[in-house]
């Protein structure tokens, strides 16, 4: 058996030796073959100048041509090798091929008429010779190229036939707009007898209707008559376009904007063209086809980016612990802090199908790095003090939560137990062990709350703002921020799977608004406010909200994902209004009228100063609320987050109070909770 092995790869090796081999003689047999068609060319070219001088001077025949022609091939074939004439494939033929034939002919007549006046100072030479010679040379060294490159690609004739017939399986795509790109793409598409790209022409607002070809290509009108164009080719030329394809790559999200709207209520879909550099890969074919147009191109301002030293100096060579890193935002923390070279990174999530994602990607990613995934629940205290305790996690992000907010009204108890309880966990457990920083999530939900979600994350933003504040060796960082595109269960992907369904798109009001960003600008915007001022004691119980943009109209969003899948909306797709869901409100805020916002904005948050409590008085409200959720009393720890989190306005929510509440209240009286704006 092992003698076996051993043959066949012996013989892989002497196949694939002569494969090398038989690939390299062939490049050297057409390199051998385009060296000898150009001295031939030059040969004939001499020939062909001097006779037709001969014949339209009737002068004699040149004494000596062939020698001399021997002489110019020479000459040339020495100026072809410097000018490496033919290290270009003549398979794609261009201009500067073009230019250095042109170049490489003018030299050599010039070299050959100075030493022709040198031997003989010119007698008998006609001065018509040097013209037609380099005429001619041009001629016969560039005309067989491009006729090889125009026969590839189909045919002298066929070329232009194939500007106009649709191949088999092809998609027509119309192109905006006429420029370079454009050019380079068209002949792209033209060259690949395989692609299944048709294009039916070029919307350009600038060139008027016909008056400018690209390729064979017409200009067939401009962005505000493209339904007309559509129509136009359907019923009388019977080429159905489904998607425009954009050109130009440096359009604002304004005009990007407006464009998805003018091509979808032609009923197209909108793409990007693909970068031509790299249709020379694998699969040439799949590389024209065109890049869709995400929604993160038409939303929000320009990405942030990080500083580089302040995040390396916060996340190098340190043990990361990071809660919650199976989630949208947890995942993307791990993919991020991976890159800044920590010496151990421990991913902590109770999904066990979340944190093996997580965990392989990251282990192909990045071989080198120490990485631990366990499964463990913040709520547990024992599991995550041990954690804590045989890790000994010097920075922690703490991103586990219950996060949707119709979850988390149906589930009280447990959204209680995971947001406050958890939290509670993880920041004694990283006091109790020495961890340098703590940042804790937090979301604009929690800004004068009217669910339970938001009014949980307040109450933990709350205990890590009054831990902050005291000495204990660990600082308590809490970053705020809005919505994320495409997390897990937000709007976005519900759209995309209600849009690929056919509709309806379920929206909850036509008012409703909320701040946006990606994912990533999220995560990054994270990092770097967590890293800053970690000398200095101003920001101490404060919270660094960063900054979200421009609020986005839910229905406006609905309607652009609509027009990006290339339907219209409410004509194709319809939208409908279900009204607001239990604790839902039309618009958040990042900030409450009665927070401190510090004049000092960063360059990607703003550091607010919200109320802060005693760190004793707000435990014992914590406390009680565990031990109403240890007796399954819902209505009391809800009393206790409402005393707790004041500003909690939940109108659906319990209206009656309970005697144990009543007690609690008298117990910690709301000047406990008073509002210390500024303090620390």
């Amino acid at each position: 058996m092992y003698r076996g092995i051993r043959y066949r790869r012996t013989a892989d090796c002497v196949r694939l030796m002569i494969k090398i081999l038989v690939t390299r003689s062939q490049a050297r047999l057409k390199r051998s073959l385009g060296t000898f068609h150009d001295i031939l060319m030059a040969a004939l070219s001499f020939l062909a100048a001097n006779f037709v001088v001969t014949g339209l001077t009737g002068t004699p025949v040149i004494s000596g041509i062939y020698e001399k022609t021997a002489l110019f091939s020479l000459l040339c074939a020495g100026i072809f090798y410097v000018f490496e004439l033919n290290r270009g494939s003549w398979r794609y033929a261009s201009i500067p091929d073009i230019l250095a034939i042109v170049k490489s002919a003018s030299l050599a007549v010039l070299v050959y008429v100075l030493m022709i006046f040198s031997y003989s100072r010119g007698a008998g030479f006609s001065r018509l010779i040097p013209v037609l010679l380099w005429f001619f040379l041009v001629l016969a060294l560039a005309g067989p190229r491009v006729f090889y490159r125009l026969v590839r690609e189909g045919g002298w004739i066929g070329l232009v036939r194939e500007s106009n017939r649709i191949r088999p399986g092809a998609k027509s795509i119309l192109v905006y707009k006429a420029n370079d790109i454009a050019d380079a793409y068209v002949r792209a598409v033209k060259s690949r007898r395989d692609s299944k790209i048709h294009i039916a022409g070029i919307i350009d607002d600038k060139a008027i209707k016909g008056s400018r070809t690209i390729q064979g290509q017409k200009i067939l009108g401009g962005l505000r008559n493209i339904a007309e164009v559509v129509s136009d080719l359907s019923e009388n030329h019977g080429i159905e376009v489904v998607e425009l394809a954009i050109a130009d790559h440096g359009l604002d999200k304004k005009s990007l904007s407006e464009l998805v709207t003018l091509a979808g209520d032609a009923g197209l879909r909108v793409s990007h063209i693909p970068d031509i550099v790299n249709t020379t890969g694998t699969n040439p074919a799949m590389n024209l086809e065109p890049q869709p147009i995400e929604l993160t191109d038409l939303l929000g301002r320009p990405e942030i980016r990080y500083n580089f030293i302040e995040v390396t100096r916060f996340i190098d060579g340190k043990t990361i612990l990071l809660t919650g890193a199976g989630g949208s935002i947890g995942s993307e923390l791990a993919r991020q802090i991976a890159t800044f070279n920590p010496r151990r990174l421990i991913l902590a999530d109770m999904s066990e199908h979340f944190l093996y994602t997580i965990d392989m990607e990251l282990r192909e990613k990045f071989p080198n790095l120490d990485i631990i995934a366990r499964i463990a629940d913040i709520r547990d205290e024992r599991r995550i003090d041990s954690l804590f305790e045989k890790y000994k996690p010097d920075v922690v992000f703490h991103a586990a939560a219950i996060k949707h907010v119709p979850l988390a009204e149906q589930n009280i108890a447990e959204t209680i137990k995971t947001n406050v309880l958890g939290t509670r966990n993880c920041a004694l457990a990283a006091i109790k062990h020495k961890a340098s920083v703590f940042v804790m999530i937090s979301t604009d939900k929690a800004v004068n709350p009217t669910n339970v979600m938001g009014a949980t994350k307040r109450a933990a933003e709350t205990y890590c703002q009054a831990l902050d504040l005291q000495d204990h060796g660990t600082r308590f960082k809490t970053v705020r921020f809005g919505n994320v595109l495409g997390s897990n269960g937000s709007v976005v992907p519900r759209f995309a799977a209600q849009i690929a369904k056919g509709g309806p798109v379920t929206v909850t009001h036509p008012n409703i608004v909320r701040y946006f960003m990606t994912i990533p600008e999220a995560v990054r915007l994270v990092l770097q406010a967590s890293s800053m001022g970690m000398t200095s004691n101003e920001q101490r119980g404060k919270i660094l909200v960063l900054d979200m943009g421009e609020p986005v109209r839910i229905a406006d969003l609905a309607e652009r994902m609509i027009r990006l899948a290339g339907y219209k909306p409410n004509i194709e797709i319809k939208i409908e209004y279900v009204g607001l869901r239990p604790g839902e409100k039309l618009f958040e805020e990042l900030f409450d009228a009665r927070e401190v916002q510090n004049a000092e904005q960063h360059a990607s948050y703003f550091v607010a100063s919200p109320r802060v409590v005693e760190q004793e008085a707000f435990e014992k409200i914590v406390r009680d609320m565990a031990f109403a959720i240890e007796s399954e009393n819902v209505s009391a720890a809800l009393s206790r987050l409402r005393i707790a989190v004041p500003e909690y306005d939940d109108k659906s929510g319990i209206e009656k109070i309970d005697p144990y509440e009543r007690k609690v209240a008298r117990l910690y009286p709301s000047t406990a909770l008073s509002s210390v704006a500024g303090r620390g």
